[in-house]
């Protein structure tokens, strides 16, 4: 029988189950310097790792997407994001009045602190009062580098021209003291043989968010959806234990 001598409507059912149907599956496109371990790196052969890229790749499969990396120095994220050229930044972004400005944010996904780091021994600081006329390293435009400005008597670097690693730029007194997230300061820490030190106090609260463009409030609804359910589920408790992470106090705190 010719297809042309069928009825249309059969002529139509034919036709759409003989081609085959494009995915309705979206695309979502996340932004991140990989570069901050345990939250998010590669491994060797160069695939996206950490806790931050798992959490990544669970929204997406909840949310029915595909999630697509993009790897880019940190002080690209937010200007890209903003841009519209990719939908999302995950990097340990604190969320901060400023950058709220800018972009969207979804729920913070992890709460912790910015801890300041400093050498041990005698004549080193104890407490945040006495870093008056220290050098205190903070990453420029970071939230760490906002925190420290707010140490009226401390001397704020924000600039490394070496490019030393911080541990060094600590214990060659380079610098006097460092100002960092707290998971970050106590692996920093961890790794000195006692030579460095977490100050007791803190210098401010650090809540990471996932940047949105700012377009896509939509976006942001979705991300903070899955959020809540992951953490209500106990899937981010486990997820931070697992990759050896502090708990994080609750989202909605």
């Amino acid at each position: 029988m010719m297809l042309r001598h069928l009825p249309l409507v059969l002529l139509a059912i034919i036709l759409a189950c003989a081609s085959p149907t494009k995915s309705t599956r979206s695309e979502t496109t996340v932004a991140s310097d990989l570069n901050n371990m345990p939250f998010a790196g590669v491994d060797a052969n160069g695939v996206p790792t950490g806790r931050d890229v798992e959490m990544m790749q669970e929204i997406a499969r909840r949310m029915n997407v595909t999630l697509t990396w993009a790897r880019h120095d940190f002080d690209r994220l937010m200007p890209m994001v903003e841009r519209g050229d990719v939908n999302a930044v995950c990097a340990t972004l604190g969320v901060t009045p400023e950058r709220q400005e800018r972009m969207g944010f979804s729920t913070p996904y992890y709460r912790t602190a910015i801890a300041v780091v400093v050498r041990t021994g005698e004549g080193e600081p104890t407490s945040l009062a006495e870093l008056g006329d220290k050098r205190v390293a903070g990453s420029k435009g970071t939230t760490s580098e906002r925190a420290i400005r707010k140490l009226v008597y401390a001397i704020p670097v924000t600039e490394n021209e070496k490019g030393a690693p911080l541990i060094e730029r600590l214990t060659s007194g380079d610098v006097d003291a460092a100002a960092m997230d707290g998971p970050a300061a106590d692996a920093l820490v961890a790794s000195s043989n006692g030579a460095l030190a977490r100050l007791p106090e803190d210098l401010d609260t650090e809540n990471y968010g996932i940047a949105v463009d700012p377009r896509r409030t939509d976006l942001v609804q979705a991300f903070d959806q899955v959020l809540r359910e992951l953490e209500s589920s106990g899937w981010l408790d486990a997820l931070n234990e697992r990759y050896g992470i502090p708990p994080s106090a609750k989202l909605g705190s």
